[in-house]
């Protein structure tokens, strides 16, 4: 069968227009497409960079929280005497600093004096906070928290890296993932005394963390 002029014409156009439509199609798609790509990149983008300054911020909250903690004229007392009333005070100012922080799950004063010994401690315990005392104190010089926290100037803080908590008596903490920051005691002369240090719950801190993070 012969085609006329008019009908290969309309033939051409036809697959002309077809053509034409499937490029089109095919370039809005790859266009929708990239959009969605950097739509979700910014997104990425400004959920790292949220979560990243609000983990600076609760590292420097904990770490101003902790010098504050070391620079206690009770806790010189404690460390160099054996002071009940000095010993008191600060068991009460680390209840005072686990209520309104529901991360930290244990808060320790540690001398430097041969093997570390546990001077003043609070566990969480459920819901409890519990005064360690006695023979359930330990001694904890050889953890590098303690060791290298020794080394550090009077205004720096030690961080941990995150670990899975092991220690006996850990109470809440056991088995939990958990980073440790400490700050050194220091003397009138600058000597380390001791340190005071912090075990952070990251399950808690990741939980609250998540809620700063922008919506779907």
């Amino acid at each position: 069968m012969k085609f006329g002029i008019t009908t290969r014409l309309a033939i051409i156009l036809a697959l002309i227009g077809f053509a034409v439509s499937g490029l089109t199609g095919f370039y809005t798609y790859s266009a929708s497409r990239s959009l969605l790509v950097q739509s979700a990149q910014g997104e990425l983008m400004t959920s790292t960079r949220v979560l990243v300054r609000r983990i600076s911020l609760v590292r420097l909250e904990i770490s101003r929280n902790l010098l504050v903690l070391a620079a206690q004229r009770q806790a010189r007392i404690a460390l160099t005497e054996q002071n009940a009333l000095a010993q008191a005070d600060l068991v009460e100012q680390f209840k005072q600093l686990m209520k309104v922080n529901p991360a930290f799950f244990q808060i320790r004063l540690i001398s430097a004096a041969e093997g570390g010994p546990e001077v003043v401690r609070v566990d969480r315990d459920a819901e409890s906070l519990l005064t360690v005392t006695g023979d359930d104190l330990q001694e904890k010089g050889h953890f590098p928290y303690v060791s290298e926290a020794l080394k550090l100037p009077a205004d720096q803080t030690y961080l941990s890296q995150i670990t899975i908590n092991h220690e006996l008596g850990a109470h809440s903490g056991q088995g939990k993932p958990t980073v440790t920051m400490a700050a050194p005691v220091m003397s009138a002369q600058g000597t380390a005394l001791g340190v005071v240090v912090i075990n952070i719950d990251l399950n808690a801190t990741f939980q609250l963390l998540a809620a700063d993070l922008p919506g779907k």
